[in-house]
């Protein structure tokens, strides 16, 4: 018997081109990775979109967690564009905490080189003056260093009297939130990445005392006026009056009617309770100790945080014959009468 010797079996045709194909398909797709990637160093993912969003970054973070971040930001594309970037300009333990303002528009560059450079954190909360202590909540809350509400129930839970014995305690404790007024508006330094609410508060406090006249306290005596009304009238001030010479002038007709029992009839005490309760218009205006058109005299407290100017013109008011006033909506000046008839006819004039 014969055989016929076996020869060497090939691999089929086909599967050399799979292999080939696979292989082809590899090497395109790391080539195009890699243009990418270049693309993305250089280039933002959507350089015509400046509009600027905050990053927050707390202290630990790592690359990982800040490329997830603009991933679902939509300021990137690929969460590893970031990562490999800091990691082959070792800059990933570079990266700092803070707030950082980025675009789509910006290249994966630009991104590391701003997160890692503590002259664009933006550590700084700019408070402005009049806001109340609901706006300063929805700020905070807006630049991502505190979530909504947890300003307001903070101011609602303080009980740190004995740290600041300027504070009207007996008069203000009872109020719904007790510090309004006293918070003063300016820029404060903090430290995103381990915000605190009481830490801010105590900045905000001793701001207050250190910004507050130093002749306050005889001129208060001298005229009788307790601190409270004081900065209850300037908080009125502040959203009253747009322009500063009409500060004084408005703080003389506000005493002067708190003084001889008359309604204050202003607008803004009844909105600031609508919103300081988030209650219903009828609601307020049927029991509301804010509603200067039913209740007589002074507010139970500040309706917002005043700024020194509007201290000082409440403390220093200028004495006129004018009991009303209202405000021009064309260049916001003030309008003034002496008597009820004259400002019928200004709000005629101006107010059509």
């Amino acid at each position: 018997m014969s055989y016929t010797p076996l020869t060497k079996r090939r691999k089929p045709a086909n599967s050399r081109i799979l292999w080939i194909a696979l292989a082809s398909i590899v090497v395109i797709f790391f080539i195009t990775s890699q243009l990418n990637y270049r693309h993305a160093v250089a280039n933002g993912l959507d350089p015509k979109n400046i509009k600027t969003q905050l990053l927050l970054i707390k202290q630990g973070d790592t690359g990982k967690d800040v490329a997830e971040i603009l991933v679902e930001k939509n300021i990137i594309a690929k969460e590893w564009y970031l990562k490999k970037y800091l990691e082959d300009n070792n800059l990933e333990g570079k990266i700092l905490a803070g707030r950082f303002e980025l675009s789509p528009s910006f290249s994966i560059q630009v991104i590391a080189e701003t997160i890692t450079d503590s002259k664009k954190a933006k550590n700084y909360v700019t408070i402005p003056e009049g806001y109340s202590i609901r706006q300063i909540d929805n700020r905070l809350s807006e630049m991502q260093l505190s979530k909504k509400g947890d300003f307001i129930q903070t101011v609602k839970k303080f009980s740190r009297w004995s740290e600041y014995p300027f504070l009207p305690k007996q008069e203000i404790q009872g109020n719904l939130l007790p510090l309004e007024g006293f918070l003063f508006p300016d820029t404060y330094k903090v430290d995103p990445g381990n915000f605190s609410a009481d830490n801010l508060i105590d900045l905000m406090l001793k701001n207050f005392q250190k910004k507050l006249p130093q002749d306050t306290a005889t001129l208060l005596t001298q005229k009788n006026i307790s601190l409270l009304d004081l900065i209850t009238v300037a908080s009125m001030l502040e959203k009253e009056v747009k322009h500063p010479e009409d500060l004084p002038i408005v703080a003389g007709i506000i005493w002067k009617r708190a003084n001889s029992g008359w309604f204050l009839n202003i607008d803004a005490t009844l909105l600031y309770d609508l919103n300081r309760q988030e209650l219903t218009k009828a609601d307020l205006e049927q029991d509301s100790p804010y509603n200067t058109y039913t209740r007589k005299g002074l507010t139970p407290g500040p309706i917002g945080n005043p700024g020194l100017k509007t201290i000082q013109a409440a403390l220093n008011p200028e004495k006129t014959r004018h009991w009303f006033y209202l405000t021009d909506p064309k260049n916001g000046k003030a309008i003034y009468a002496e008597t009820n008839n004259q400002q019928n006819r200004n709000r005629g004039m101006y107010l059509k």
